[in-house]
């Protein structure tokens, strides 16, 4: 009985974890003035994907990445930002589900937003062994060199997991 019961939430968890990453990037999208059409007219297939990575174990993180498609590639990222899984995040897996949304709020207030020019792409960091989802392909993240990563803290929780926020900002000097 104690199985089924950690089972059943356990499956809540990772759609809500994997929901509200995904409202947390439209959040990042629409406060940074990019436009949200993309990811809503791509929003069934990134939750499938997310969701069954999450609840497989084999997403590592969910990724943002902002670039500028007049420059050279290489050269193009402006931005990016990670939601990063714990799947400890709650020692007994017993933890409640929550949201922070003015995390990711302030997140973006501190990045700043970005020129109507620049476009975006999500990508999962998934570990060796992903089962493949229809509709996601793979691809390579974009250079995050000249950029230094930070770390907002964890702004999802649910059960076992913990979705901590990171955003890069281009390096002084």
């Amino acid at each position: 009985m104690t199985t089924a019961v950690r089972v059943n939430t356990y499956a809540h968890a990772t759609t809500h974890v994997a929901t509200n990453m995904l409202r947390g990037m439209k959040q990042i999208i629409r406060e940074s003035g990019l436009s949200t059409s993309k990811i809503m007219g791509e929003w069934a297939v990134l939750e499938a994907g997310v969701a069954a990575w999450l609840n497989s174990g084999h997403l590592k993180g969910l990724v943002l990445e902002i670039y500028d498609p007049g420059k050279r590639a290489g050269d193009d990222l402006v931005g990016r930002f990670d939601f990063t899984i714990d799947y400890s995040y709650y020692g007994d897996g017993d933890g409640e589900l929550w949201l922070d949304p003015d995390t990711v709020t302030y997140t973006v207030l501190k990045n700043g937003s970005y020129p109507s020019r620049c476009n975006y792409q999500l990508i999962a960091d998934t570990a060796p062994g992903y089962p493949s989802i229809e509709g996601w392909s793979t691809t390579t993240f974009r250079s995050t060199a000249g950029f230094t990563r930070h770390s907002v803290g964890t702004a999802i929780g649910g059960a076992s997991l913990g979705a901590g926020l990171h955003y890069y900002s281009r390096s002084n000097g």
